[in-house]
């Protein structure tokens, strides 16, 4: 299992952030995979959930399996997804940083359900995408919450 962290400073308070993170439709403004949700229940996140989003990799179209695993409303949202032959720990933590700032870290952990290549697989290609996706992502996600509302 490979790892790595993220982190960004997003000029809005973190229930904007948060938000963000946890609204279906605004995850869909921002995450550059996700395409859709297939199945979020009304209340998500929560813990113990499994949900699927139509998500595209390139030309690819993926379904990615999302199951928060630890949600603290508004400072922290911790999840298992898969993704192809992917298995990812990934966790988000918001902190304040003063009345209209917010720290945004995201750690990813990932690793390769492939049998015997699997951890050549993860070297190679599943923690470099996955870090320029998360970095991505974390842009995405400044410009998404900094745009007024």
């Amino acid at each position: 299992m490979r790892s790595f962290a993220e982190t960004i400073e997003i000029v809005a308070d973190s229930d904007r952030v948060w938000r963000a993170l946890s609204i279906p439709a605004e995850v869909i403004c921002w995450d550059t995979g996700v395409v859709e949700p297939l199945d979020a229940p009304p209340d998500y996140p929560s813990a113990g959930q499994h949900v699927r989003w139509r998500y595209r990799l390139g030309p690819l179209p993926l379904i990615l399996h999302d199951c928060p695993t630890r949600v603290e409303s508004g400072s922290l949202l911790r999840s298992s997804i898969r993704l192809g032959p992917f298995d990812f720990d990934e966790t988000y933590t918001l902190r304040d940083k003063g009345a209209s700032a917010t720290q945004l870290t995201a750690e990813l952990s990932v690793a390769s359900a492939v049998p015997v290549l699997g951890s050549l697989l993860e070297r190679i290609v599943g923690q470099p995408l996955a870090r320029s996706t998360v970095r991505n992502s974390l842009a995405a996600i400044k410009r998404h919450c900094e745009r007024p509302e």
